[in-house]
């Protein structure tokens, strides 16, 4: 146990489709006693995007590699406090209906702005043949430590 301890997520299963709900755990096991502003459970969904480099004089510049995030749902768990040693948390969160259909999400932007994004990106990828687009939706547990390491854990789930 690196730092100052460790966070475990647990949940029965890692399939999920849009509208279910994913139910499990946090326990958080520290080396000892920690002040922290908050502990959370976040389900997250990040796309990546690479695209081949252009061709310069016949020789094929290298790739560029785009990580958006598309979904970010924090739940609170505990505030801020001393954390002991050992605690546990239950959790409930729900899959996002449209979970299948997200676009990047804007700071500061209306729901239009994925849409324009997506159109953008399909573009893009009409022309320049070889991009590739991987979607990935994960949880993690998180113990917000100020002025230090948070404490943080990530689990991979599959949403279809």
């Amino acid at each position: 146990m690196f730092g100052k301890g460790k966070i475990s997520i647990t949940v029965a299963k890692t399939r999920f489709t849009p509208g279910d709900t994913i139910s499990g755990g946090i326990t958080l096991t520290l080396k000892k006693p920690v002040k922290a502003n908050e502990a959370s459970i976040s389900l997250i969904c990040e796309q990546t995007v690479t695209r081949p480099g252009n061709i310069v004089n016949g020789k094929r510049m290298s790739s560029t590699t785009d990580h958006n995030r598309v979904y970010d749902f924090k739940q609170k768990l505990d505030g801020e406090k001393e954390y002991g040693q050992q605690q546990s948390y239950q959790f409930e969160l729900t899959v996002p209906a449209d979970a299948l259909n997200m676009s990047p999400q804007i700071p500061g932007m209306g729901s239009g702005a994925g849409e324009l994004l997506n159109v953008l990106q399909t573009a893009s990828a009409i022309f320049n043949v070889g991009s590739v687009q991987s979607t990935k939706w994960y949880l993690q547990a998180k113990l917000d430590i100020p002025g230090g390491f948070d404490v943080t854990e990530k689990t991979d789930i599959s949403i279809a």
